[in-house]
């Protein structure tokens, strides 16, 4: 059987096939595989994926395209902090001195100053008795330790001051409540004042206990101020605790009172 010949009978066989090509039994073989040939069967399922090939060569890079259109600009972000200082350069080389300018005119000669021995006016006075000392009384210091233009009378506690000036004053003193004559003996605040006693009474500066002080209670008043001081006037210290008072020596003194001309 030849090309042609097969190709006949695949073509009769795909027809309606005709019985008297497979009377002949040497041909029943043939008949069957053409039988076979020419139906169709159902499609089987499809088989599984082969295994991925090789990936191939890259490809030639394509050509750039054109550059696209600039975009907005983004806001502005925060200011980032302060870095640190830089260390310091090294000092330049000192540059040459400059021409001396000419000198001045002399000043006017001022007034001549005041005579350094016109403030030494001082004086220190204490006291190391346990004396009483009644309402609105003067304190009576019994010592003079040092005084120069500043007079102090014991009798009566005034500091007469001869110079006219600015003068600055402390005081202290260690007192008593000794109001016993009341049987409530009320808690005090105990008092003392610095007053101008002549030309005129004038208040200048008042100090106090800390604390409140009951009958034998013992506390310490301390003070100080600057004043105007005219020549010739006289000062003193003042009870003005609203009852007696008594000095209470601390070791050995039981008050003192230091004055000084500054201007």
């Amino acid at each position: 059987m030849n090309q042609d010949n097969l190709e006949d009978i695949m073509r009769d066989c795909c027809k309606e096939r005709n019985d008297e090509h497979c009377k002949d039994k040497k041909d029943d073989c043939l008949c069957r595989v053409l039988d076979c040939v020419c139906k169709k069967g159902v499609t089987g399922p499809t088989g599984p994926t082969g295994p991925t090939g090789p990936t191939g060569a890259t490809g030639r890079q394509g050509v750039t395209g054109p550059t696209g259109a600039t975009g907005a600009q983004g806001i502005t972000g925060p200011t980032g902090a302060t870095g640190a200082t830089g260390v310091t350069g090294p000092t330049g080389a000192t540059g040459p001195q400059g021409i001396t300018g000419p000198t001045g005119a002399t000043g006017a000669t001022g007034p001549a100053g005041e005579d350094a021995t016109t403030f030494n006016s001082y004086a220190m006075v204490h006291d190391e008795t346990n004396s009483t000392v009644s309402h609105n009384q003067p304190i009576l210091f019994q010592n003079t330790n040092i005084s120069n233009k500043i007079s102090y009378n014991p009798a009566t506690g005034d500091f007469t001051i001869s110079e006219e000036g600015i003068y600055i004053i402390h005081w202290w003193i260690n007192v008593r409540h000794t109001d016993s004559d009341h049987s409530t003996c009320e808690p005090r605040t105990l008092g003392v004042e610095l007053h101008q006693f002549w030309p005129s009474d004038v208040l200048i500066a008042h100090s106090s206990t800390h604390n409140k002080l009951t009958c034998c209670d013992t506390g310490t008043i301390s003070g100080n101020a600057i004043f105007a001081a005219l020549p010739g006037a006289s000062y003193r210290l003042i009870n003005t605790s609203g009852i007696d008072i008594s000095l209470v020596p601390n070791d050995l003194y039981s008050a003192a009172v230091s004055i000084t001309r500054i201007v």
